[in-house]
């Protein structure tokens, strides 16, 4: 969560943009969320405060289905205007060190989704499973998810800034431009995408 930030700043600051990136990051590594809100502007004076303000997201992407389902995300959405890119794979979150029988209600939780940011715009894909099908590794999801948005005209910089930006990062370049270009073709066509990754990636 907090790279796909990073891309999204570097590639508006590509561009001239104004960006602002506040990460907020729970006990990451003892389940908890991270979250970022991150603000683009035609024009670095335009952009008054980081943190995304209750109802004003233009869009709200999941990348947790659980997190993006959480009252703090939601607050956020306004319904009929923002949109929600979500990843519908449910990641473990805390509660499930307690209980390994954990209830992960994932059709309450898109069903909160939907109606927040409303019916028509709201997208729901397995973006976890198409990952780790197409790279053997579910760290690229996130990319895959930016790629979805940025295809569906909900990132506003370009596809080049953004490859570009990826590659300053220096971190699994090539994956990374891949899975942005996977998660483009997969907004434009899922069925199409579906058919090449049918059958999961199997490490050697």
């Amino acid at each position: 969560v907090v790279t796909v930030g990073a891309l999204i700043g570097m590639a508006a600051h590509l561009e001239g943009k104004g960006c602002s990136v506040l990460d907020i990051m729970g006990a990451a590594q003892k389940g908890g969320a991270v979250v970022s809100h991150i603000k683009v502007a035609n024009q670095p004076e335009e952009l008054h405060s980081v943190e995304v303000g209750a109802g004003s997201a233009d869009l709200l992407l999941g990348c947790d289905l659980v997190v993006s389902a959480s009252p703090e995300a939601l607050a956020k959405v306004r319904t009929g205007e923002t949109r929600a890119i979500v990843n519908s794979h449910n990641t473990p979150v805390a509660g499930f060190i307690h209980d390994p029988n954990l209830n992960f209600q994932t059709s309450l939780n898109q069903k909160k989704i939907s109606r927040a940011s409303g019916e028509n715009n709201s997208f729901f894909l397995e973006a976890t499973r198409m990952a780790t099908a197409l790279f053997g590794d579910s760290i690229a999801t996130n990319v895959f998810m930016l790629g979805n948005a940025y295809q569906r005209g909900l990132v506003p910089v370009s596809a080049k800034a953004i490859e570009r930006a990826i590659e300053l990062n220096g971190v699994a370049v090539e994956m990374n431009k891949s899975a942005f270009m996977w998660g483009r073709l997969a907004a434009h066509d899922i069925n199409l995408s579906l058919i090449h990754i049918s059958e999961p990636t199997r490490r050697t």
